[in-house]
């Protein structure tokens, strides 16, 4: 199976909706701010989607977190400003450990992030709209 983890479109969804139809995911994930973004990609490109709305998401559609379970991995979804992300991913990690998730898909912080964290795998999709640049390993 093949996932597309995308989140915090913020209405910038050209970028992204081109690259999701080069890669023809089976399931889209995403993990919030401009929930719409997501139903219309979903729509429009006829991917499957579930998602979490974010901080900057007013509609009552969507849910707040989300625990999916896809070919025997656990997966926790949520956007990450309910934990405070920005500051640190220690109290999403005892989240994550509380739920039993093999992944956590997270946004907010618009930082790319994956990284094994004891037994847990941590992503943040980012922004798909910006270009990532590599940090320079002297200035950082």
């Amino acid at each position: 199976m093949r996932i597309a983890v995308v989140g915090d479109t913020h209405a910038r969804i050209e970028k992204i909706k081109a690259e999701l139809q080069r890669v023809k995911p089976d399931l889209m994930i995403f993990t919030g701010d401009f929930y719409a973004d997501a139903v219309r990609l979903s729509h429009h490109l006829g991917i499957k989607f579930r998602g979490v709305k974010g901080n900057c998401d007013s509609t009552p559609a969507g849910d707040e977190e989300q625990y999916l379970d896809i070919e025997s991995y656990h997966f926790y979804i949520i956007h990450g400003h309910q934990y405070g992300v920005k500051n640190g991913l220690q109290s999403l990690y005892y989240r994550g450990e509380e739920k039993q998730a093999d992944v956590v898909l997270f946004g907010h912080t618009h930082v790319p992030f994956c990284e094994k964290i004891n037994k847990i795998w941590f992503l943040n999709p980012a922004v798909p709209h910006v270009p990532v640049r590599a940090a320079n390993p002297v200035t950082g």
